[in-house]
């Protein structure tokens, strides 16, 4: 069992704690890798670590393991989930179905300020990657698609892509090589070209068969 005084938290300044709050801190630990896949917590490490009672704790993890960060354990605790190759496959498979759909839904609503935004960002990924910066990478990644993905109102559909990019890029595998971020660079350049041609179809297959297929 991890001992919880040994993953680097900072306990909030705040007495009460709303299940909200719980989560969104154990999220922020988890991006910040300060709980590590693998590991092990125990609900009564966290409850005294945190000066919180059991039940925001408990919602907050439930709400945890339905999204697929953590796994409850009968009488070993909570498990920080890995992903597996497989688990990592599967998971593009539906990051594209689900971003092509909404891209096609959204498709008409795309004018020349979300085309320009996504220029914008797409040269800051390129700027990261010829400085050799990594940082915020994934931010500028996640922003890249937001400029087109804010444009519906599909709530279901946006949480699962949020909860799907934010596993795979923020909590999970980032050792991404030089030449991968460059081919990403690359695609996204392809994606702006279809939609400047209003090619809407090939841009929303482009995403799901190229864009979201793993190449390493």
């Amino acid at each position: 069992m991890e001992n919880i005084s040994q993953t680097n938290f900072t306990i909030p300044s705040t007495h009460q704690l709303l299940r909200t709050q719980v989560y969104e801190y154990l999220r922020n630990e988890l991006k910040a890798e300060n709980l590590k896949p693998g590991m092990f917590i125990s609900m009564n490490q966290l409850m005294k670590s945190l000066g919180i009672s059991r039940t925001p704790l408990r919602d907050a993890l439930l709400q945890l393991q339905t999204e697929g960060f953590v796994t409850f354990l009968p009488q070993r605790g909570i498990q920080i989930n890995k992903l597996s190759q497989k688990d990592i496959e599967d998971m593009y498979a539906m990051l594209g179905a689900l971003d092509s759909r909404i891209l096609l839904s959204v498709f008409h609503k795309i004018g020349p300020r979300e085309i320009e935004q996504m220029k914008q960002l797409n040269q800051e990924m390129y700027t990261n990657i010829s400085e050799d910066r990594f940082y915020n990478y994934w931010d500028l990644n996640t922003a890249f698609h937001h400029a087109y993905l804010d444009l519906s109102s599909n709530a279901p559909i946006l949480k699962q892509l949020n909860i799907i990019r934010q596993r795979l890029f923020e909590f999970g595998k980032k050792d991404w090589s030089r030449k991968m971020r460059e081919m990403n660079y690359t695609e996204h350049l392809t994606m702006i070209e279809l939609i400047e041609k209003g090619d809407a179809v090939g841009a929303a297959d482009f995403m799901r068969d190229v864009h979201c297929v793993i190449n390493y």
